[in-house]
């Protein structure tokens, strides 16, 4: 298995979505995933919108924390692309299936951050 599958499963991201590059940035000690979507993204997004739906554009690459990987920040880079729904000719940002309530931030890293609030007085948690 490689590291990309391996993030892949990690992030839950099915086969609509692939882990392109999982690199460390020895400079900032940061592992950056670069996600890009499959042709399977298409017909989820078809039974999602209960429309035909076809890729529109690609949005400018946008970052995501997730949770730390050996003690080093991990990024989640993805340029998500924009479909066109065929009913009303609507163009809309997909979205992944690991991004939170925040837009930058995983699901998985909010999930840590209010555990963390939680149990631990908000000044120290932060």
């Amino acid at each position: 298995m490689t590291p990309g599958e391996t993030f892949g499963q990690l992030l839950g991201l099915g086969k609509a979505w692939r882990v392109l590059e999982a690199r460390l940035e020895a400079s900032s000690s940061t592992f950056l995933l670069k996600v890009e979507e499959t042709p399977h993204l298409w017909p989820e997004e078809r039974t999602r919108a209960g429309t035909p739906v076809t890729c529109h554009d690609h949005v400018e690459p946008m970052q995501w924390r997730h949770l730390n990987v050996f003690n080093k920040e991990c990024v989640v880079v993805c340029a998500l692309p924009r479909g066109r729904r065929g009913d009303d000719g609507k163009v809309y940002r997909v979205t992944p299936p690991w991004e939170g309530r925040s837009k930058h931030f995983t699901q998985e890293f909010e999930a840590f951050a209010v555990t963390l609030m939680r149990e631990m007085p908000v000044k120290r948690a932060g």
